[in-house]
């Protein structure tokens, strides 16, 4: 080992996301802190920004390791894959999976004297019950006794695997962090929005999907600008759910496909996020970082950015597209201009030193043999 320990990351979210960006960001501040770091990652599943943003980092070494999203018999061959790199890369003193595919294959991975931290980036057990979450409950509990560390990234998260029984004092809680201040040229990013100089712009984003619940957005946007025409939603992502949205949003939207959404996020007058469960979601971050006032579902993570100062209107989790538009129309309409949140509450640096003490203690159990 050169410099610091030596961990590998594996990551298999379903998009580049903030599951990806944490890992991003997480081995940045960790290669810059003196430590060893290597990723394996699958590049069927990963966003164009992704890639570029892997190809940046001076990593120790980097694997590829083609995936599928849904759990079947190919995973058998994904493990074995796995296997194989961490045999070929490693040693590793610490193993590290992102998201509840990597998660488990990590922990059933063969990989010799290194710790196994698992971070979820939101449970599937945060969803509405059923069947599927109660499968999915049932595998992290049997998977949570290969843990070395489980690394929540909110305390509503945290709740949520602690009703589940996993962890117990393994379980931690590390909220995300930004690497950097977000870009706060209003200007430039109206421009690229393409919005008249009076629009009233509500910003939406994230996967297409029904986690997110985009159409529900959709239909909240529409409903305000029938009121208002001055108002209009802006969709930064993609996903199965497109056609669905486009159709309920109609006139009263512009969908920018998937992108970066970091310089835009500035040329917002609000931004909004009618998620049915998040763990901590970089967006909203985002938006609290530049001061935006926030109208967003019940989900994780927001208790803390309340606390940091952010102005968010907090409504249940089921509110209706109606309910929805009227607390945008009365969050533009408010004379209450938030103020940014200091960076060094939301930093990634700050993320990764919790995550090092986190790997130092699993470690350090794991060559007690505990």
């Amino acid at each position: 080992m050169v410099g610091g320990r030596h961990c590998a990351f594996f990551w298999s979210s379903p998009s580049g996301g903030g599951s990806g960006r944490h890992v991003v960001d997480l081995a940045r501040a960790l290669i810059g802190s003196g430590h060893q770091v290597s990723l394996i990652w699958s590049p069927s599943r990963a966003e164009p920004w992704f890639e570029a943003a892997v190809a940046a980092l001076p990593l120790h070494a980097s694997g590829r390791l083609p995936m599928r999203r849904s759990v079947g018999p190919w995973d058998v061959a994904a493990l074995y894959a796995l296997n194989r790199l961490i045999a070929r890369l490693g040693p590793f003193e610490i193993v590290h999976g992102h998201s509840a595919k990597a998660g488990a294959l990590v922990r059933l991975a063969h990989a010799p004297g290194a710790a196994k931290i698992y971070t979820p980036h939101a449970l599937p057990m945060m969803g509405p019950a059923n069947l599927t979450t109660i499968i999915a409950g049932a595998a992290e509990a049997l998977l949570a006794r290969s843990s070395d560390a489980i690394i929540a990234v909110s305390e509503k998260e945290a709740a949520v695997a602690r009703r589940w029984g996993l962890g117990g004092n393994r379980l931690h809680v590390v909220p995300n962090g930004l690497a950097s201040p977000p870009a706060n040229d209003r200007l430039a990013a109206r421009q690229i929005l393409g919005v008249p100089n009076d629009a009233l712009v509500i910003g939406f984003v994230g996967r297409f999907c029904t986690q997110k619940d985009p159409v529900r957005f959709a239909n909240a946007v529409r409903r305000a600008n029938a009121i208002d025409p001055r108002i209009t939603g802006v969709m930064i992502g993609n996903g199965d759910l497109a056609s669905s949205v486009r159709t309920a949003g109609g006139d009263a939207l512009r969908l920018l496909g998937a992108r970066d959404a970091g310089p835009l996020m500035a040329g917002l007058d609000l931004f909004a996020m009618t998620s049915r469960y998040e763990a901590d979601s970089y967006a909203m971050i985002e938006a609290a970082a530049l001061g935006l006032p926030i109208v967003c579902t019940d989900v994780g993570g927001i208790g803390r950015l309340i606390h940091a100062g952010a102005h968010i209107d907090r409504l249940p989790v089921d509110a209706s597209p109606d309910h929805l538009a009227e607390a945008m129309r009365a969050a533009l309409a408010s004379r209450v201009v938030p103020l940014p949140i200091a960076p060094g509450l939301l930093s990634a640096s700050r993320m990764a030193e919790q995550t090092v003490r986190i790997y130092r203690d699993a470690f350090a159990r794991r060559r007690l043999g505990g």
